[in-house]
């Protein structure tokens, strides 16, 4: 029988994971059910993940309120909590090479949880930030922690689509925290946000440790392949073995994607309502963007595992450069413009998703976390830039079209990007 926990090199093969038995004797259902339990358990990390990073955006106009401030005084809590989201995803792969996977998943989540807990304790914008910047770095070293975790408990085929699932938490927490932030914030004040959101990823932790504590391969050792010189997961190895090219290219795919995509997360309403809609109209707009999204979402992670998933990425990305140019040049009724906005979405938010999955293709299990935390790293930088470039042109008065035809070139550009990976197996 197989060994369904199928990394990259199993630390023993026909062994589950989670018991220390031999798979042979073990009933199928009962592997299975192991794997998927960890699985799970890595999505719902990421779930938590997305929730308290979106909460910060979610209470602004409570806190803003609260601390009686105008709400662009808390850029630079929103700026930190993007800052500290690299740091933690720029750390996370060292730290699993040194202490193992399950343990820093555990260990990032509680802190987030404990360090939500005490966010609304902050008296002013500067401690928020301080907190916020923090907080962050343990949301962004939880994501690729996650992600080998769960991509080493399923056969190979199936590894991006598992990353696909995982991936999508941070989407599906976005959501629930919007949810539910804006029902606690009516009825109890936006101080309740946070403390559902310290409580929730505390009591996951416990789960993260008591149930992966046996599951995750240890990347530093021989059998992973790392070998044993003490320069497992090393950041140099990510351009070594013919993975120069791919690691590069993989880095400017995210940061041109995560800057479009960001770029339209937060400008979108307003280049709509400057184009002649309604801020209702906009607004619905922007539920398009999200729906084209979570659409494209599924059909990755039902594809991955039969097409390789450079080659889905870059159809989506495509999709998106064509509506985009449908947007900037053309003329359309409301639904036309919606549509267009739902291809944008579609392609952007999937592909942001993708890059992980890309990620956990392209490098063994001693690398994937190092793989995966530098290329979302790329992609949180392009959030900042992209943004705030977008930004300078609204300021500057270009016409709304004009600046969604630049977001073209990006989209251009990250096509070429993802060329070394489409010519190769991934």
């Amino acid at each position: 029988m197989a060994n369904f926990a199928g990394s990259d090199a199993a630390p023993a093969i026909g062994v589950d994971p989670f018991s220390g038995q031999s798979m042979e004797a073990m009933p199928r259902e009962q592997t299975w059910s192991s794997s998927w339990l960890a699985i799970t358990l890595c999505f719902l990390a990421v779930l938590v993940d997305g929730l308290d990073t979106s909460s910060i955006g979610v209470a602004a106009p409570g806190i803003a309120a609260a601390f009686d401030v105008p709400a662009a005084s808390l850029t630079s809590a929103f700026v930190c909590t993007s800052i500290g989201a690299v740091l933690g995803y720029l750390a996370s792969g060292p730290l699993v090479a040194r202490w193992q996977a399950n343990r820093i998943l555990a260990a990032s989540v509680a802190a987030f949880g404990i360090l939500s807990l005490a966010t609304p304790f902050v008296e002013s914008v500067g401690q928020l930030a301080a907190l916020r910047l923090i907080t962050a770095i343990g949301l962004g070293a939880a994501l690729p922690a996650a992600m080998s975790i769960a991509t080493s408990l399923c056969p190979q085929r199936f590894r991006a689509s598992v990353a696909v699932v995982v991936g999508t938490g941070l989407a599906v927490g976005g959501i629930f925290g919007g949810v539910l932030g804006a029902a606690l914030t009516a009825r109890f004040g936006w101080q309740y946000l946070f403390y559902v959101g310290g409580v929730l990823p505390l009591a996951l932790s416990v789960a993260l440790s008591l149930c992966l504590r046996r599951v995750a391969p240890d990347a530093r050792s021989k059998d992973a392949g790392g070998g044993s010189n003490g320069a497992v997961g090393s950041i140099p190895r990510l351009f070594q073995g013919g993975l120069a090219i791919k690691t590069t290219s993989l880095w400017l795919f995210s940061f041109l994607i995560f800057a479009d995509g960001y770029a339209f997360v937060f400008w979108l309403p307003s280049l709509l309502t400057q184009m002649g809609f309604s801020p209702e109209q906009s607004q619905f707009g922007v539920s398009f963007f999200s729906a084209g999204g979570l659409v494209t979402n599924v059909i990755l992670m039902l594809l991955a595992g039969y097409v390789p998933v450079a080659r889905i990425i870059l159809s989506a990305v495509i999709v998106a450069l064509v509506s985009t140019l449908g947007l900037s040049i053309s003329e359309f009724p409301p639904i036309g413009t919606w549509l267009l906005v739902a291809g944008i979405g579609a392609g952007l938010i999937s592909s942001s998703v993708g890059q992980s999955a890309l990620s956990v293709a392209i490098y063994p299990l001693s690398l994937r976390a190092h793989g995966i935390g530098f290329s979302a790293a790329a992609g949180r930088i392009g959030s900042i830039v992209g943004p705030a470039i977008a930004g300078l042109l609204v300021s500057m008065g270009v016409a709304p079209k004009s600046i969604v035809l630049v977001t073209t070139l990006p989209a251009l550009l990250a096509v070429l990007a993802l060329a070394p990976h489409v010519r190769g197996r991934p």
